[in-house]
């Protein structure tokens, strides 16, 4: 943990993804652009092409199951990226299990599988093979959290697991936290590897 960073000059990107999660979201550019005639730039209002593009190989996926795990590690990997660039933050990629790798922020205390994210956007539902897309979180934030989300109005089944709901969720939680920090004076402290390797705990 760490106190006040420095900030970078822009169009610099301190925090850039691992290789492998750079190339697979990157292919998930492509198969989106494949699928809708436009290209992803992370920016959060593309996470609705994303959906689409899920959409139309979710029958494909059904069909041909060796073809999953590559879709939801591109989808996954990019829908990452686009939470990295709204709350800043790192990956962890401790082996190639996509079960252990984590997105970790560092402005607050939270962390999540994107790739289980994925999953469940294509599934539909949280109950797969795949990570769990449960965000991470210390066991003194999750009242904290839990009460925020919630206060959010209710949403249909569909619409909790599309990639733009989820992106939403954690921006709402990142925001939780960042209050209560501000409140308790820890406002500014920046969080890093040590930190979640010590505390990894799971929202219920």
């Amino acid at each position: 943990m760490t106190g006040d960073e420095p900030e970078e000059e822009e169009g610099i990107d301190p925090e850039a993804p691992p290789p492998g999660i750079a190339e697979l979201s990157e292919a998930c550019r492509q198969y989106v652009q494949r699928a809708t005639g436009l290209l992803p730039d992370y920016c959060p209002e593309t996470l609705p092409l994303v959906d689409y593009y899920l959409d139309q190989v979710r029958d494909s996926t059904n069909e041909r199951p060796e073809l999953l795990p590559l879709v939801v590690r591109a989808v996954g990997a990019y829908f990452g990226e686009v939470v990295r660039r709204q709350v800043p933050g790192f990956w962890i990629i401790p082996s190639l299990d996509a079960h252990d790798w984590r997105l970790c922020a560092r402005p607050v205390f939270l962390s999540l599988n994107p790739i289980g994210v994925a999953y469940d956007a294509i599934h539909r539902k949280s109950a797969h093979d795949g990570p769990s897309s449960q965000l991470k979180l210390a066991p003194e934030d999750r009242e904290v959290v839990d009460r925020r989300v919630a206060e959010l109005p209710p949403v249909r089944e569909e619409e909790y697991f599309l990639l733009s709901t989820r992106l939403e969720v954690i921006e709402i939680a990142a925001d939780a936290l960042r209050a209560q920090m501000l409140e308790g004076g820890t406002a500014g402290v920046q969080f890093d590897e040590d930190d979640y390797a010590e505390q990894p705990q799971r929202l219920g």
